[in-house]
């Protein structure tokens, strides 16, 4: 074969296989061991969350969550311990979540939410308590919560293993990002829903992250399409892959989150 004809088909060949490279669909769940479980780390970190109109312009005073991560031990079993304590305006305490996961693996073990009145009708949508034990493949009503609101249910079948969508900007810290283009079939699930499935996230690109005048970080992009037009985007830190900002636009408006340092 002529030279030049080979060489020609050399790099057909090898663009193809970085194509295929960068499309590659990786499943990321609870027992494929593909989490880099071991870069979690007891922490306290707080995120303001506000919403904009269409060009970014902030409109409401905006709520902090509050995240803690902390190890502990069930049964002999070394867990993660996550908490979520989320406050409105004028510093109510709107809803408190508890999860417990399986140290390993991140899979969920346990999940309690409170939800408290706040006079805001947004928000008083749910109140009380609802709390779930994760067995044998099943989300089950926990009978062992005094008032839990869900008591009785009927139990939900998890037929993959599932990590728990409130973890989520803990978990991106633990994914194996490599490179842009990368996609990500993460099994995420939120008690609310009636069946776990996958969820696609795509490592998009790299940019400098401004944080104020004089300070900026090189951070990963991420990117959930809930469909052709709304999406979520988050910036995770270069290095340690922290959730620095998520700006996510539905319906002609956006909702962000920053970490405040």
């Amino acid at each position: 074969m002529h030279l030049i004809k080979k060489i020609f088909l050399t790099l057909i060949l090898f663009n193809l296989n970085t194509i295929k490279a960068q499309t590659v669909l990786d499943t990321i769940n609870s027992v494929n061991n593909k989490l880099i479980v071991s870069s979690i780390k007891e922490s306290k970190k707080e995120y303001l969350v506000y919403l904009a109109d269409s060009n970014k312009n902030r409109k409401n005073i905006g709520d902090i969550w509050k995240r803690t991560i902390k190890f502990n031990n069930l049964n002999g079993k070394r867990i993660i311990e996550f908490g979520w304590e989320w406050y409105i305006k004028d510093g109510k305490l709107y809803k408190t979540v508890t999860n417990l996961c399986d140290a390993q693996t991140l899979a969920p073990i346990y999940h309690k939410t409170v939800s408290n009145s706040t006079g805001d009708p947004r928000y008083d949508r749910e109140l009380g308590i609802k709390a779930y034990d994760f067995v044998d493949n099943k989300m089950i009503p926990s009978d062992s919560v005094k008032d839990n609101i869900v008591a009785g249910k009927v139990p939900v079948n998890i037929d993959i293993p599932i990590l728990s969508w409130e973890l989520d900007l803990e978990t991106f810290e633990t994914l194996p990002i490599k490179s842009v283009g990368q996609k990500f079939a993460v099994s995420f699930f939120d008690p609310s829903e009636d069946k776990p499935e996958y969820h696609i996230y795509e490592v998009t690109g790299k940019e400098l992250l401004k944080l104020n005048t004089d300070a900026v970080i090189e951070c990963w992009t991420l990117i959930i399409k809930y469909d052709d037009v709304n999406y979520a985007k988050f910036w995770l830190s270069g290095k340690s892959k922290e959730v620095i900002k998520m700006e996510e636009y539905f319906n002609g408006f956006y909702r962000i989150k920053e970490l405040l340092f």
